[in-house]
């Protein structure tokens, strides 16, 4: 079974077509309270940990850094030290690209700035395998 961290965006939506992946929303585990990430890794037992949550309330961020980083830095980094101990891969899916939704977006190969393709992160120990 893969563990997903994260339900109801597009990443986790699409993950749960395919069987055999258990998919956690902020109900079911608050990335607020860190420990609560590597509490479920230790339950559920996963052959593998993807990370489809995020903090994404770019206009507050500001306002509410220490929320911000508590959940895209210390709650990613629970699940990498839980998935670590377990020998499990962890996949940590993150963009630093924002859509404000004005601008159109050409999606040719040739007109397609390489800057505004999403990036996704992998864990060193992931990238080996």
């Amino acid at each position: 079974m893969i563990l997903v961290f994260g339900k109801t965006g597009q990443v986790a939506t699409e993950l749960q077509f395919h069987k055999d992946v258990i998919a956690l929303g902020r109900d079911e585990s608050d990335l607020s309270i860190p420990t609560i990430c590597a509490e479920a890794i230790r339950r559920f037992k996963p052959r593998a940990v993807i990370n489809a949550a995020a903090y994404t309330a770019v206009d507050k961020a500001e306002s509410e850094e220490h929320l911000a980083n508590k959940i895209n830095g210390d709650a990613p980094g629970a699940m990498a030290s839980a998935c670590a101990e377990r020998d499990i891969p962890f996949v940590h899916i993150s963009t630093d690209y924002v859509f404000d939704g004005l601008e159109t977006i050409p999606w040719s190969v040739t007109d397609t700035p390489i800057q505004k393709m999403p990036t996704a992160e992998v864990s060193s120990k992931e990238s080996r395998r």
